[in-house]
C-alpha cells in the first residue's frame, strides 16, 4: 500500500485548544479539497482524525486511507474507540 504523509507545523506561536481545533478542521477539508484537485484515484476512502486535545493524540489531524482494507480498519478504530482511558 502506498503512503504519502504530509505536515504542517506551527512553531514560536502560540495556540490555545480552540485555536489548535479550529486550524486541524480547516487542514483537514485543505487536505480532502487537495486530493480532488490532484485527481487522486480514491477507492474506498476511509477518514478518520479529530481536532480535539481529550482525544487520542495519535489521531490528532486527519487521515485518508483508502483502498480494500479502508472498511475493515475504520471497524478496528471504531472497536478502539478515540477516548483517552
Amino acid at each position: 500500500m502506498s503512503r504519502s504523509e504530509f505536515r504542517f507545523v506551527v512553531d514560536g506561536i502560540e495556540l490555545n485548544d480552540e485555536q489548535q481545533s479550529l486550524i486541524a478542521r480547516e487542514i483537514q477539508k485543505a487536505g480532502l479539497a487537495a486530493l480532488g484537485a490532484a485527481n487522486a484515484k480514491v477507492s474506498g476512502l476511509l477518514t478518520v482524525g479529530h481536532g480535539i486535545p481529550e482525544l487520542r493524540p495519535e489521531w490528532y489531524g486527519l487521515w485518508a486511507i483508502g483502498g480494500p482494507n479502508a472498511k475493515e480498519l475504520g471497524q478496528k478504530i471504531n472497536d478502539i474507540g478515540f477516548w483517552m482511558r
